[in-house]
């Protein structure tokens, strides 16, 4: 038998859930210690084969899937203040994103580090012996690692979560600029290139780039210089066209942008379905 000691109700429940999944049979009770109610979670290790495989498995599922994500929301309350349940419950999603490796441009800011094999052998020498373990004194001794690490990416998801909010407030601001702007051209073709966009018009004629400078509102770039992009979002903005065609995925995150801020206005289309002769044309223009 093992014997864990929780002073949280809702943990050793959590744990209890974790281990049935891998066919462990449990016992909660409550008890009193110096006049505080504590809960204890007594594990059968030896009524299943491989009872304390099973055992170490469970609870290192357990710490990985869910205490850390418990301690991410204590050090955003306790350390970093924050109030707001919303707020606290969009940076959790970055760090559980981050945390199922769906936010590959984040974990490379953080060290590379075997959280799984941490917790094992952090786990195998504390159920060494035949005394009831205290959860929440192992969480914070032998588990400090662990901790200062979720705390590095907190740090990471407040910072991406501010910046996402920065991002919406920037796309809210030019679609109020786009819907009362009038309209330059009917119609925007966009090829990609790999390296940014040729401009072509309704009638499929290239639009050179100076003429481009000539449509771009001023203000645009005089009021967001830092956000808005001088080749590409400040000419569609000044022109506000009805419909815009992007052929060819482009530079990723500025197609995302684009069809943020133009929404139902922009329709995605494979490289093939523009013209080649078209490109071929221009270039001849150009050079004469």
């Amino acid at each position: 038998m093992i014997e864990f000691i929780f002073r949280q109700k809702n943990d050793a429940l959590k744990l209890q859930q974790y281990l049935t999944k891998f066919d462990l049979q449990s016992w909660f009770h409550e008890t009193l210690f110096q006049h505080k109610t504590h809960y204890n979670l007594t594990i059968d290790v030896s009524s299943s084969h491989n009872g304390e495989e099973r055992l170490l498995k469970g609870t290192t599922d357990y710490i990985l899937f869910d205490k850390c994500i418990d301690w991410a929301e204590d050090i955003l309350r306790t350390q970093f203040y924050y109030e707001d349940a919303n707020e606290i419950e969009q940076i959790l999603e970055i760090v559980s994103d981050m945390r199922m490796g769906e936010r590959p441009e984040l974990d490379q800011l953080i060290e590379k580090w075997d959280e799984h094999s941490f917790i094992r052998k952090s786990l195998d020498l504390l159920l060494d012996g035949n005394t009831p373990v205290s959860f929440d004194s192992f969480s914070t001794f032998r588990l400090k690692k662990l901790q200062l690490r979720m705390t590095e990416m907190v740090e990471l998801a407040i910072d991406e979560y501010k910046m996402e909010q920065e991002y919406q407030m920037f796309i809210h601001m030019l679609r109020e600029y786009l819907a009362s702007r009038e309209k330059k051209l009917d119609t925007i073709h966009l090829y990609s290139t790999g390296f940014g966009f040729r401009f072509f018009d309704e009638n499929m004629k290239e639009v050179s780039r100076e003429e481009l400078t000539a449509f771009i509102d001023k203000r645009l770039l005089t009021n967001h210089p830092l956000y808005v992009d001088s080749y590409t979002i400040a000419p569609l903005l000044s022109i506000a066209p009805d419909k815009i065609y992007v052929y060819g995925n482009g530079e990723h995150n500025l197609v995302r942008t684009l069809q943020n801020i133009f929404e139902e206005r922009i329709e995605l289309l494979p490289h093939h379905y523009f013209p080649e002769t078209l490109l071929y044309r221009s270039i001849d223009i150009a050079n004469e």
